[in-house]
């Protein structure tokens, strides 16, 4: 197709000049062509583009229609129904004080013949849409790493109102390093992060770990075999999601809290069987971020 340069038209110049190029233009929407369009040149590139496509089909031989495809094509599309009862041959208007009378489509091919110029009449429309009015490309979304969402997290959180906590580490098996790396959590937005090292990678086959929040505001005693932090413990925990460590450096988790923690203030890991479970034993408890 050639190269033709695209002028800042409206969508509805478009469309008129489309039909224009495929001889489907009514009287009245000539006159309107003429108006959006007095110097011809919606109508040029439309014809250029149209020039370019039946060429294109000039070189094969004549398409048979299929049984009853042409009643089905033009009951579809009403435009082309009342195109295909005109006459051939669209008359040329004359505009008083217009620099040139329009005349669009000439005559076309035999019936026989005709089914490529539809498909080339469709495909102007279609072309038309994209010389005329592209869409403009809309941007990749910016994917964040979980370090990086950890961080604007904090950077958007006050300070004050954002807890944050460096993790004790117990004598469990799992510890198998020097543990570093802290548990941040806002209430506000009720989401948090993990950034730990010093946890052996685990196997999701046989063990993973599982977070739990102890919140203040829920009731206490529900589980009175555990004891410490003025009852705390003895309360049912909220589920702060499953997790599985990956690499033996530092890695950044976010936290998947079951349930609305309303006032976090205390965090245990476990661990558990695969896939985690509704209740701990507590057997297992390698870190802990708690109050200092």
């Amino acid at each position: 197709m050639s190269d033709h340069q695209r002028p800042d038209f409206s969508e509805r110049l478009a469309d008129l000049s489309a039909d224009c190029a495929a001889g489907l233009n009514e009287s009245n929407e000539l006159n309107e062509l003429q108006e959006l369009d007095p110097n011809n040149e919606a109508r040029q590139v439309f014809e250029a583009v149209a020039a370019d496509i039946d060429g294109a089909y000039a070189e094969f031989d004549p398409v048979e229609m299929p049984d009853g495809l042409e009643e089905r094509l033009f009951a579809s599309i009403p435009a082309l129904a009342s195109a295909k009862n005109a006459a051939q041959k669209v008359p040329e208007l004359k505009l008083t004080n217009a620099p040139e009378p329009i005349a669009c489509a000439p005559e076309r091919a035999p019936s026989n013949a005709w089914f490529p110029w539809l498909v080339a009449a469709a495909a102007i429309v279609i072309a038309g849409g994209v010389l005329l009015s592209p869409e403009p490309k809309q941007p990749a979304p910016v994917q964040l790493s979980t370090a990086e969402m950890r961080d604007q997290l904090i950077a958007s959180v006050d300070a004050a109102s954002l807890l944050r906590y460096d993790w004790t580490p117990t004598e469990d098996a799992s510890v198998v390093g020097e543990v570093t790396g802290d548990l941040v959590w806002d209430e506000a937005t009720d989401q948090g992060y993990m950034t730990i090292s010093g946890l052996a990678v685990n196997d999701p086959s046989e063990f993973q770990y599982q977070l739990w929040i102890f919140d203040t505001t829920r009731p206490q005693g529900e589980l009175p075999q555990f004891e410490g932090f003025d009852g705390l413990l003895s309360q049912r925990p909220i589920d702060g999601g499953v997790f599985d460590i990956t690499d033996t450096g530092e890695v950044v988790i976010p936290i998947d809290a079951k349930l609305l923690v309303e006032q976090g203030i205390a965090f245990a890991i476990t661990v558990e069987r695969p896939g985690g479970v509704v209740v701990s034993d507590r057997s297992r408890v390698p870190l802990l971020a708690i109050p200092g």
